[in-house]
């Protein structure tokens, strides 16, 4: 018991250097540059967002911080580099839940978990996706697709981005809220499932915000008749969201992105950037960034957002396992 003591003693004045070590590391945070990997390219509304986000968080820092576009590999490029980067609070990754709860449920032998690799510094914002259909479709409301769907199973066409993205994932969660099946059609970009609908390819899509779809709609061509999140949108009042055009309850699929740096940083430095990713929300020119982009802010603390993250993983899962999806 004497000699328990002793090493417990013993081993306290270097645990408290530790302690002191990491907090006046927190204090000082940041000394130089820090960088934001984004895994979409240069114009998309991820990327006008982030770099706005970088000067605004930057300033509240009183450090520049370097936006990089890593695109590709369905965002597993700019994770990878930040996992390997030391966990200093220094290297964060701006992304959807393409990569952080849908990738990971979708596709198999990932090279990262974001449930072990990820400490979330804080949502940045979130936007509605919308159900459209052709400006002269019959389809006024998600309850007429669920009765054409019903007295043709299978036979409706719909369009997304990619199989096993977010848009994809969106379709079939509300195939399997209402008990009905549908055929999707994958596309390589919003601006072409759009066109196919206009051509009268497709029965509907999914569609976010953009300028290819702003101008159809502004056209006639297309009309949205649903909007994905809990509610109505702000920035389409008139617009039902799905749970009131379908007559259902629970539907929940808006995008939403969120801030990450690596698991190991020590809280006090995502604390801090959580500060600062607050004040960012706060700062005139990010806000007015986001509403011209149509997007709403998506504030939340890093604990909170590391219960979404958990929520969003099992939500998605569930999702592609009724529905049988993988990534192509």
């Amino acid at each position: 018991m004497l000699k328990r003591k002793s090493l417990l003693l013993a081993m306290l004045p270097g645990a408290a250097a530790l302690v002191v070590a990491v907090s006046a590391g927190a204090q000082e945070f940041p000394v130089k540059p820090l960088r934001v990997l984004l895994p979409y390219p240069v114009g998309t509304g991820p990327d006008i967002v982030g770099r706005s986000m970088s000067v605004a968080m930057g300033k509240v820092l009183g450090q520049n911080i370097v936006f990089e576009n890593k695109q590709g590999g369905g965002g597993v490029p700019a994770v990878m580099d930040m996992k390997g980067s030391p966990p200093d609070g220094y290297t964060m990754v701006l992304s959807d839940q393409g990569v952080w709860s849908i990738l990971p449920v979708v596709q198999d032998n990932l090279p990262f978990d974001p449930l072990k690799d990820f400490a979330g510094v804080g949502g940045v914002y979130s936007n509605a996706l919308f159900y459209v259909v052709a400006g002269n479709s019959p389809i006024k409301s998600m309850k007429d697709i669920v009765t054409m769907a019903k007295a043709k199973p299978g036979d409706l066409r719909y369009g997304v981005t990619g199989v096993g993205g977010i848009m994809h994932l969106t379709g079939e969660a509300f195939a399997h809220a209402t008990g009905i099946k549908l055929t999707v059609v994958p596309f390589r970009a919003t601006a072409e499932s759009v066109s196919n609908i206009i051509a009268g390819d497709l029965d509907f899509a999914l569609a976010g915000n953009n300028p290819v779809v702003f101008a159809m709609l502004q056209a006639g061509k297309i009309r949205n008749i649903a909007s994905t999140g809990p509610v109505r949108d702000r920035y389409m009042p008139d617009i039902p969201s799905v749970n009131e055009s379908a007559g259902i309850s629970g539907y929940n699929f808006n995008a939403e992105i969120g801030l990450f740096a690596r698991s190991g940083t020590p809280r006090p430095i995502i604390d801090k950037l959580a500060k600062a990713l607050s004040s960012a929300q706060k700062d005139p020119a990010f806000l007015d960034t986001l509403k011209k982009l149509e997007y709403n802010v998506y504030a939340t603390t890093p604990d909170e957002f590391a219960a979404r993250m958990r929520s969003d993983l099992e939500k998605f899962r569930a999702v592609a396992k009724a529905g049988n999806i993988k990534a192509q």
